[in-house]
């Protein structure tokens, strides 16, 4: 293999309903599954047919952390796709697209323009939907990339329908490869196989978090489909017999949140997840996770609000809505993985914290982080470690001492220094308790709560649980340069680590040094090591996908501390690392 790195940028772009997101993700796992490393983008409105649609895709022999904004090759199954993308692909870049739907002439004298008849191909090897193979096997054709994996792929795709369907695909991408090899047979990036790269996972973010929640023993899985949410609860279905999960299609998310607050009472693992608007409906049954001190794992996967928004793109403007959601205060954590590493990570991590602290804990995505694949490592189940903290889950309540009270009566709600009380699972011996929705004293029977001396106790018992969540909720993360070395620090958090971390890999390029901080756990709030952090680089710059700058007002908020920049995006799509490297050299 060369040691040069080599990359090429496809996007794919038509109508919905022209397969576009099926197709580029085909063309993801041929790459990877030939040695390279693979990130890609779908962008789509939420209609089923018509509108525009793309598919970006990045391949490298190098690790790569987002999507880029150049393109190499454009594949066009409309006229659209040329008009709105052509200015985004490089001097020299390839146009595939059909005579038929527009000229030669048509595409910038700078690109080179690849006529490959895919809708004539299509209906001689099978059908007009067969398009987009003419197109996928036209892309390889151009990059002199061999067939033969892509139509292995295709024959697995196929592989339940009888036979003709899948040679038909291949038959299609083969007429596409020969027809753009004769039109291009000399373009500027060459790929090839790559014999004894390293193994590599493609998935997709709620793919990540589906295997660290099946890590972690989940038991009990609840969702109402909501983008972009829906692709884990269809994860899950997939899984529940072979992992012995209990996976409930709820009428709606007031449901789905009572089920698992339910299932946690149980003493099942329980998790649910949806989107901002979903989340709203489950806000009161959130803050009964709260008061009842249960141990659940609530997905919360960010896209444009308010109301229903912009359904199937990006935004990270539920911050605060998590932190704070609910009547009244109750402790909560909210962690924001960055990428699909962390996902799955901090998903297993989350049940355990769930446990430990007996309250809930928040797992803020987005729709980047969602619906877009990257390849990873294989995930390390041997780091995967399972504590269900102060539980008895069998025998006699009265076996630990410490979960009764002074006349041997077992107390659900025992005030502790810590804020932890044990937890019985119904049908231990001696643990009689009631679980619902009202203050209570500390054997949890509810009326007995109101006494006011009985609040104090129990409300400042569940408040002290974010002392000691604070030991144990995953550090900011820190990547690039060393704050005392770097010209500027970037603070963060979620998805928007990527885009980050490839705009300081070019940075570094021209001499520009960049250290990251990620905020991994966003609550409760790292405020000293941010203090500590803001204090140690020359000047720092806040980024983040929302208008009011929720995580920069957080800052302020818990450190007193005022950053020198601050970028925002807004518009539904994610930051590109060409973005933030432009505003890094505008504001040094």
């Amino acid at each position: 293999m060369s040691s040069e790195p080599v990359e090429l940028r496809v996007r794919i772009g038509g109508e919905a309903g022209f397969g576009i997101k099926a197709a580029g993700q085909l063309l993801a796992r041929t790459f990877a599954h030939e040695g390279y490393e693979v990130f890609d983008l779908t962008e789509y409105p939420s209609l089923i047919r018509g509108g525009h649609n793309t598919y970006l895709l990045r391949v490298s022999t190098e690790p790569v952390w987002s999507h880029v904004e150049p393109v190499d090759v454009l594949a066009c199954l409309n006229r659209e796709t040329l008009d709105r993308h052509a200015s985004e692909v490089v001097d020299g870049g390839a146009v595939v697209f059909d005579p038929d739907d527009f000229a030669s002439d048509a595409v910038p004298g700078r690109l080179r323009a690849v006529p490959v008849p895919l809708t004539a191909i299509a209906r001689d090897t099978g059908g007009k939907i067969m398009r987009n193979t003419v197109a996928l096997g036209a892309v390889l054709g151009i990059v002199g990339f061999p067939l033969e994996p892509l139509a292995e792929a295709l024959r697995r795709q196929f592989a339940r329908k009888a036979p003709e369907v899948a040679e038909g695909n291949v038959a299609a991408a083969q007429a596409g490869y020969d027809a753009a090899r004769a039109s291009c047979p000399d373009f500027s990036v060459r790929l090839t196989s790559r014999p004894g790269a390293p193994q590599r996972l493609l998935v997709d973010g709620n793919e990540a978090i589906g295997f660290g929640a099946l890590a972690a023993g989940i038991g009990f899985y609840a969702a109402y489909p909501m983008t972009p949410a829906s692709s884990l609860l269809h994860f899950m279905a997939a899984h529940e017999r072979s992992a012995g999960v209990v996976v409930k299609h709820t009428e709606d998310e007031i449901a789905a949140m009572n089920m698992v607050v339910g299932a946690a009472f149980g003493g099942t693992r329980a998790m649910c997840a949806t989107s901002g608007g979903g989340f709203s409906l489950m806000v009161e049954a959130f803050g009964m996770a709260g008061v009842s001190e249960s141990a659940v794992v609530v997905g919360v996967f960010t896209r444009p609000g308010p109301a229903t928004g912009m359904p199937t793109w990006t935004e990270q403007s539920d911050l605060r809505f998590v932190i704070h959601a609910a009547q009244g205060e109750f402790p909560r954590v909210v962690l924001a993985p960055g990428d699909r590493i962390d996902a799955f990570e901090l998903t297993w991590r989350a049940f355990n914290l769930a446990d430990q602290l007996q309250t809930p804990v928040v797992i803020l995505g987005d729709s980047y982080l969602s619906d877009n694949r990257q390849t990873v490592p294989p995930f390390d189940l041997s780091s995967v470690v399972v504590d269900r903290g102060k539980l008895i889950a069998e025998g006699r309540v009265e076996d630990v001492p410490d979960a009764l009270g002074g006349e041997g009566i077992y107390l659900r709600y025992k005030v502790t220094d810590d804020g932890v009380s044990w937890r019985a699972l119904p049908g231990v011996d001696g643990a009689v308790q009631l679980g619902n929705s009202y203050e209570h004293d500390e054997r949890g029977f509810g009326a007995p709560g109101e006494e006011a001396a009985t609040r104090v106790a129990q409300n400042a018992k569940r408040m002290r649980k974010l002392a000691l969540a604070r030991t144990l909720v995953p550090p900011p993360a820190f990547y690039g340069a060393s704050p005392a070395e770097a010209d500027i620090g970037l603070v963060l958090f979620g998805t928007t680590k990527g885009p980050a971390r490839e705009a300081a890999r070019m940075l570094e390029r021209d001499g520009i040094r960049v250290s990251i901080m990620q905020i991994v756990t966003a609550w409760p709030f790292p405020a000293d090591a941010v203090a500590a952090y803001m204090d140690a680089v020359p000047m720092t710059a806040v980024i983040e996908g929302n208008y009011a700058g929720q995580l920069e007002s957080l800052i302020r908020e818990q450190t007193l501390r005022e950053p020198n920049a601050r970028l925002h995006r807004y518009d539904g799509r994610p930051f590109a690392p060409e973005q933030i490297a432009r505003f890094v050299k505008e504001v040094l």
